[in-house]
């Protein structure tokens, strides 16, 4: 079976999932039937939100909150993101184009081009507007069903341990 064929039949893992999983050489291209078994299985587990929620808790927070609000993005593009959006708490600061630039050098080690960095700082800067509220309210609210989602699980654990 051909990857195509694969991204139609075992939804809802995307081509694009299927083609990095061949990259990383944990499938085959045709799949075999071992190959094919296991999309089976991955399939039907990501098709379960029971599942799902259990396998995204080992994510922080903010990081579930990014990941469900722009599920396009891949880890550059919500460290980005998050450089321009405030830490909870705290203090919003400035952070310039090239700063962010610079710390994925450092970090990262790519070079990534600067209009990409600002097509993100720009969505960041829309979110905390409240004129533009779509995007910002997702993630408000994502992120406060997050935190609401962990205190309830705290409390828990605390009464548990009682």
């Amino acid at each position: 079976m051909d990857l195509e064929q694969a991204a139609t039949k075992f939804r809802p893992i995307p081509l694009k999932a299927l083609k990095r999983m061949v990259g990383e050489q944990l499938l085959t291209d045709p799949l075999d039937e071992k190959d094919q078994h296991a999309l089976q299985l991955l399939s039907r587990l990501w098709t379960d939100e029971w599942y799902v929620a259990r396998m995204n808790i080992s994510f922080k927070s903010d990081k579930r909150a990014l990941m469900l609000a722009f599920p396009n993005f891949g880890k550059i593009e919500r460290y980005i993101l998050s450089s321009y959006l405030p830490k909870e708490g705290r203090p919003r600061v400035r952070v310039s184009v090239q700063d962010v630039a610079n710390n994925l050098r450092i970090y990262f080690h790519i070079e990534y081009p600067a209009f990409k960095i600002k097509r993100i700082r720009q969505i960041a800067y829309n979110m905390l507007r409240s004129c533009r509220g779509e995007c910002r309210k997702l993630y408000l609210s994502l992120t406060a069903l997050e935190r609401q989602s962990m205190e309830n699980q705290r409390r828990k654990s605390v009464k548990k341990s009682n």
